[in-house]
């Protein structure tokens, strides 16, 4: 991912930028047929102007996403890639695209937004040429933890990660010693606090099926906790995890959601 420059972003809202016509009433894996979207963007270092036909905006609700979020991460070949995920922070939406966060873990599956009550809505790209795309409808429960677990033991040590060259947020996360059952050494964490509900983002792996982000967060903290930093080596398996935030910066990304979803 890192070969990718920033400005892509704005060729994948082109494709993505779908119309949806309603058809489900359930939560849970629902199905839901979609039109694609017909429209213009004009494009340059930014959305300099987003128009299209208001008749075919009836019944739709325009998510504009302006963060990018990275984190980097050691990927299979132990080489440094990237995940891209992008944000709606009045809504605290995220957004998760094919191409930069999960890559070809769900082949056809175009992207996921979630939102903080646990919902996950995913598009999907049927395998048959010119076929309405079909929406998923996923409900995960979330958990408030009030603390940590006893076997994440902090150790006063701080480090600032961010960029902030560009003027972008950076976050300072101290470091714990997570001791797992079964695992000689302990994982090394580096943890922030944010005013962020960042389960949405951490649960992600949880969704039913074979679509997985190539960072697992884990889910037994604080909802505004935000993971820093980790390095693992598990020695059983002779595999090293190790990931650490990047950078936010501002963008555009667009989607189209009914606006009873």
């Amino acid at each position: 991912m890192a070969k990718y420059a920033t400005h892509l972003c704005f060729i994948f809202l082109l494709t993505s930028c779908t119309l949806f016509s309603k058809k489900s009433e359930g939560i849970t894996t629902d199905t839901t047929k979609i039109q694609h979207f017909v429209g213009n963007d004009t494009i340059s270092n930014d959305i300099e102007e987003h128009y299209t036909d208001p008749d075919d905006l009836k019944g739709v609700t325009e998510i504009h996403f302006t963060e990018l979020w990275i984190w980097d991460y050691l990927n299979e070949e132990g080489e440094w890639d990237e995940m891209w995920v992008f944000r709606e922070p009045e809504l605290n939406y995220w957004l998760f695209e094919r191409q930069t966060s999960f890559g070809m873990s769900s082949e056809m599956c175009e992207w996921v937004l979630a939102k903080p009550n646990g919902e996950y809505i995913l598009s999907y790209q049927p395998a048959e040429m010119n076929t309405p795309n079909s929406l998923e409808i996923q409900k995960l429960e979330f958990y408030d933890e009030s603390g940590f677990p006893e076997f994440w033991e902090p150790t006063g040590e701080v480090k600032t990660f961010g960029d902030t060259i560009h003027g972008w947020d950076s976050y300072e996360g101290e470091k714990y010693e997570v001791h797992f059952k079964g695992q000689p050494d302990p994982s090394i964490y580096y943890l922030g606090t944010t005013d962020i509900d960042m389960r949405a983002l951490y649960h992600f792996n949880d969704l039913e099926g074979d679509i997985r982000l190539p960072i697992f967060f884990p889910i037994d903290l604080p909802k505004n906790t935000i993971i820093l930093n980790e390095d693992t080596t598990m020695e059983y398996y002779n595999m090293k995890v190790s990931y650490r935030f990047n950078s936010t910066s501002p963008n555009s990304y667009y989607v189209y959601i009914p606006d009873d979803l």
